[in-house]
């Protein structure tokens, strides 16, 4: 675990390079991770949806203000539904308030790791340069040149 945790950065920096080789594959995966996505939350709405308006049909009638809702609404559907809608309503206002003033502290905690993953990494390959003979240094250099040679024949 504590390799994981050291080599974040590099699994991180690995899978989004990954991601721009393999454009095609990693667009695809992402349309089909959407689409499951909005449909469990599609299920989970109509679940919660359901049962909320099970509850409030309860309360109308142990509560006997059916009639009163009857009467205003016509129905004693349509009347669950419009509460049920405002209940939704709010707990997704709920739901978007804490995410909006949770974003900025989220933001800044990424923004620091992604910093301090930078000065590190790059202090790591400045100091490895710096002990590298100029034997190797040239050797390192041609080696990057020809993958980059080779990985072009593969992009196009």
């Amino acid at each position: 675990m504590n390799m994981i945790k050291k080599y974040l950065d590099l699994i991180i920096v690995a899978f989004f390079v990954l991601s721009l080789v393999m454009y095609d594959l990693t667009l695809q995966v992402l349309g089909e991770l959407l689409h499951m996505m909005f449909e469990v939350l599609h299920n989970l709405f109509e679940w919660v949806e359901l049962g909320t308006e099970e509850v409030v049909e309860y309360i109308f009638h142990v509560l006997d203000i059916g009639d009163i809702v009857e009467y205003l609404f016509a129905t004693d559907r349509h009347g669950s539904q419009v509460v049920t809608f405002y209940i939704l309503l709010t707990i997704a206002g709920y739901g978007f308030y804490r995410l909006w003033k949770t974003l900025p502290r989220l933001y800044e905690v990424i923004k620091q790791f992604v910093l301090e993953a930078w000065v590190r990494r790059k202090t790591q390959l400045q100091l490895y340069w710096l002990t590298l003979p100029l034997v190797h240094k040239v050797a390192l250099v041609a080696t990057a040149i020809g993958v980059a040679y080779l990985a072009s024949f593969f992009v196009m």
